[in-house]
């Protein structure tokens, strides 16, 4: 441990990236790369595999469709009965092979039209001619390649060489088999098979895949580009001495002895992991580049400060305190630098402290002299104006002047409700009662021409409101209803409860009322969250509802009935109420 903290910090970083970062990825890339190749390989092998079995399942298919085709001929009695009678002259036998044979083998022609191209019935039976699908067995037939060595013979699966009008000749599949009939004559039935669908096969696995459909004497009858291939026709073409995958027919069917082998090409297989190698190689030097790359800046980044740590705890034994003004960050060595400032601060604060405390006592000893007689000042100012209006309100008395003494009392227990400020809602009574005031002090200003009238039901005196919602509102309807009226004035104030327990007070004038265009103007402006410069009481009383009750609250304007103004606030009944 001692050697690892003897080494600078850049040397630490290049073994932690050489060890830590550069030897890890060459390994994991390594390793990665292996397993991905092998991993390639053996799903290549595991497709051709499929592959193979693909193609075996369509021959096999393919070929059993004519091993079928050849059972339903063989058992047709009818087709035996006319193909064992004996004609008296040709032109008999021609009406008989129009009329009944050639449809019957055009009948199982067309049911197997995607399996076979041709069907051909050879007979010993002398009195039949020569001519369409059925020939009679004569030696030149006997020597073709395909006819069965003896009869009777079972259903197999035979190759020969057949000539193709204006083109070379190509090797035809075919399946021959004796007919079992009762009558005298042997007769071979031969089914040439399609070979379009076979090469088609074969062609579709190229050239991820080269299968050869394999004779039993070896001869390559279907391969890559066969259909081309010259030399097909003097079958010297063999598959691959070693190929990779290889399955044989059944030995107790049709195509026994034959098989179909397969050579897998390895070149896209090895194409694609050369190109997985390369990829992997670019991102390891990437990522490399990438962790050299930060390791360096890392690496700059601690030495710069610790330099600079260094130069400024060199220069504070000369006094000098001043902080590194420089982002120093937020990790360990950003948190050393900001203790090093406060430590310098803290150094540099201990020396003057014996100065800086002392101006610092006495400005607390001042602030606390000023907050002190602020404090008895703001409780004489409330204490002078109450005296001075009871002064007044004595001297009112005295003189006989009654009416100016209520305005007196009422102003006295006005100003006492603004003041007192332990409660943000009272019993709706309680703030009638205020409103009472009010409204004695606005029909002082008024006089005779100011009229008001209460009607509250007892369920509605019991619930609580915000301290002056309603005062608001009796104000607001003095000044814009009672004000505007040549005649006498009248102000109604009406709460009930509803059956939903919601207290509704309204507050009514016989004003002149407001235009409609008006009133919408107003209603929008009342809740929204903008200021109003106009109707800035209405809007500061929906707000202080809605921090009590919420949205629930409603404070709605109206035109009343002939003229006025109504102002209605509904309040929800509380969990408390």
């Amino acid at each position: 441990m001692q050697r690892i903290n003897d080494l600078p910090i850049r040397s630490k970083f290049i073994l932690l990236y050489l060890l830590g970062v550069l030897l890890p990825i060459a390994i994991l890339l390594s390793y990665v790369l292996t397993n991905v190749a092998a991993e390639m390989r053996a799903r290549e092998a595991l497709n051709a595999r499929l592959s193979l079995g693909r193609v075996y399942d369509a021959l096999n298919q393919h070929f059993s469709g004519a091993v079928s085709l050849g059972n339903a001929v063989s058992a047709d009695t009818e087709l035996e009965r006319l193909l064992a009678l004996s004609y008296e002259s040709p032109a008999v036998y021609y009406g008989t092979y129009y009329m009944d044979i050639r449809r019957t083998l055009n009948r199982y022609s067309l049911a197997y039209a995607q399996q076979v191209t041709g069907i051909a019935l050879y007979t010993e039976n002398p009195t039949i001619a020569n001519g369409g699908s059925v020939q009679q067995i004569t030696p030149q037939v006997r020597e073709q390649e395909w006819f069965p060595a003896v009869l009777p013979a079972e259903a197999r699966m035979r190759v020969y060489l057949r000539q193709q009008v204006g083109q070379t000749g190509i090797l035809q599949l075919c399946l021959t088999r004796s007919l079992h009939m009762d009558g005298p004559y042997s007769v071979v039935l031969r089914i040439d098979l399609n070979m379009e669908p076979v090469n088609r096969l074969v062609a579709d696995e190229n050239p991820f895949l080269s299968v050869y459909l394999v004779a039993p004497d070896g001869t390559a009858v279907c391969y890559p580009g066969s259909m081309q291939d010259s030399h097909i026709t003097d079958r010297s073409v063999r598959p691959p001495a070693t190929v990779d995958l290889m399955v044989a027919f059944g030995e107790r069917t049709a195509m026994q002895g034959w098989q179909l082998t397969a050579d897998i090409n390895d070149e896209p297989m090895n194409q694609n992991i050369r190109e997985a190698i390369w990829i992997g190689l670019l991102l390891g030097a990437l990522c490399s580049v990438f962790a050299a790359f930060m390791a360096l800046v890392f690496s700059h980044s601690i030495l710069d400060r610790s330099r600079r740590l260094l130069r400024h705890m060199d220069t504070m034994t000369a006094e000098n305190f001043c902080p590194i003004t420089r982002e120093y960050g937020r990790d360990e060595i950003g948190e050393l630098t900001a203790h090093f400032n406060a430590m310098g601060s803290r150094l540099k604060q201990l020396i003057n402290d014996l100065y800086v405390l002392r101006l610092q006592k006495k400005s607390m000893e001042l602030e606390n002299v000023r907050a002190e007689l602020k404090y008895l000042q703001a409780q004489v100012d409330p204490h002078f104006l109450f005296n001075t209006l009871n002064a007044l309100l004595v001297l009112s008395v005295r003189n006989g002047h009654q009416e100016e003494a209520e305005i007196i009392r009422a102003l006295s227990k006005i100003l006492r409700r603004m003041l007192d400020t332990t409660s943000d809602v009272v019993p709706l009574s309680t703030e009638m009662a205020f409103v009472h005031m009010v409204l004695k002090l606005e029909r002082f200003r008024f006089g005779d021409k100011l009229q008001y009238a209460f009607d509250v039901s007892e369920a509605a005196s019991a619930r609580t409101v915000p301290v002056m919602s309603v005062q608001g509102l009796v104000e607001n309807a003095c000044k814009h209803g009672v004000q505007g009226v040549n005649g006498q004035g009248l102000i109604r104030v009406e709460a009930r409860v509803e059956a939903d327990g919601a207290l509704v007070v309204e507050v009514s004038d016989n004003g002149v009322g407001i235009e409609p265009s008006r009133l919408i103007a107003l209603q929008k402006q009342i809740e929204s969250p903008q200021d109003m410069a106009d109707s800035i009481g209405l809007q500061n009383i929906y707000r202080r509802l809605s921090l009590h009750y919420g949205h629930a609250v409603s404070l709605t304007l109206r035109n009343a009935e002939g003229r006025g103004t109504v102002v209605m606030i509904r309040i929800p009944q509380t969990t408390e109420e």
